[in-house]
């Protein structure tokens, strides 16, 4: 469902930072968030990495179930360690399920080397690999019938059926702040939600997806300029910028330097917190998505601050 103004997302399910919540918790979460107005609800990917977490497509299914208007999307899909007609499948699966509300976002991961190893696929290869599988996507959610033939993904004539709700289009939003996931979001994708950028850098970045879809032929108005921002939202500033720090260090298994925290996330007093959504909303952000530096005791809590705080002093319109 789009709106007028900017949109707010919420990452249900990613690192299981502190212990294996309660399955219930994850239908909570979904069915919180629509309560609370947010328009989407995403789901984060690893195969093996430092704490547990869900497949995001098994989460998202249960988000649909559990929801009936929020998009759903991946943050993000980690495209090159899966064959393109398997993720083909369970998009237009999950999609027809939802009504039509999934989002695949995609990315090429490279922080989690197990990942890689875990099913046999070099590192080195992520981005080419990405490259040619949102290709081999994009013909495979067209249908009906689909033949690809490349470097590292080849196939003919395979129907995915059912398809997509939505004329057999699911919309890709390609993660990263590299110059090659800027060309990969302007000629690929119908977004970009990078993560780790300032308000600053975000805007340039956004300009160049925009010149180079233009240089490509394509429709840049037509493209979803999103961002992805760890958020913590306290009465006590500097104790929400500790607490999203020491929060951050246990998801990567490092210590996590206080200046990221400070230039890259959404930490702070609500006051704090809505002037850092509307520097990201001026610098061109139409979709802010919130991944919570929380674990199961106080995840409805900010994910109920942090609404408040985007509607009342940012100008979200729930």
């Amino acid at each position: 469902m789009r709106r007028k103004g900017w949109q707010l997302g919420l990452q249900g399910s990613g690192q299981l930072v502190g212990g294996l919540p309660s399955p219930r918790f994850f239908r909570a979460v979904a069915e919180r968030a629509e309560e609370l107005g947010y328009d989407s609800l995403w789901a984060g990917d690893h195969i093996s990495f430092v704490n547990p977490i869900l497949d995001p497509l098994v989460a998202l299914s249960l988000f649909a179930a559990a929801t009936e208007r929020v998009e759903l999307g991946t943050s993000v899909l980690l495209l090159p360690l899966r064959p393109p007609p398997v993720v083909a499948k369970q998009a237009a699966s999950l999609d027809w399920l939802s009504g039509g509300r999934l989002v695949l976002g995609v990315g090429v991961g490279g922080e989690g080397e197990k990942d890689f190893r875990a099913v046999g696929v070099d590192p080195r290869e992520r981005g080419a690999r990405a490259d040619e599988a949102l290709q081999a996507l994009a013909a495979l959610l067209s249908g009906p019938e689909a033949s690809f033939r490349g470097r590292f993904f080849s196939f003919s004539g395979v129907t995915i059926a059912p398809g997509p709700a939505r004329m057999r289009r699911v919309p890709f939003w390609v993660g990263g702040r590299s110059q090659a996931a800027i060309r990969r979001a302007a000629r690929l994708g119908h977004g970009w939600m990078p993560i780790w950028v300032s308000p600053e850098r975000f805007a340039e970045g956004w300009g160049e997806v925009a010149r180079q879809a233009k240089e490509a032929g394509r429709d840049s108005d037509a493209l979803v300029p999103a961002v992805v921002l760890p958020a913590r939202v306290e009465d006590d500033g500097p104790l929400a910028r500790r607490r999203a720090q020491e929060h951050l260090s246990r998801r990567y298994g490092q210590p996590f330097p206080e200046r990221v925290v400070e230039r890259y996330c959404l930490a702070g007093t609500p006051g704090e917190c809505a002037r850092r959504l509307r520097d990201y909303v001026s610098a061109g952000a139409r979709h802010v998505v919130l991944n919570l530096c929380a674990g199961e005791a106080d995840f409805l809590a900010q994910a109920e601050r942090l609404a408040e705080v985007a509607r009342e002093g940012a100008g979200w319109q729930a």
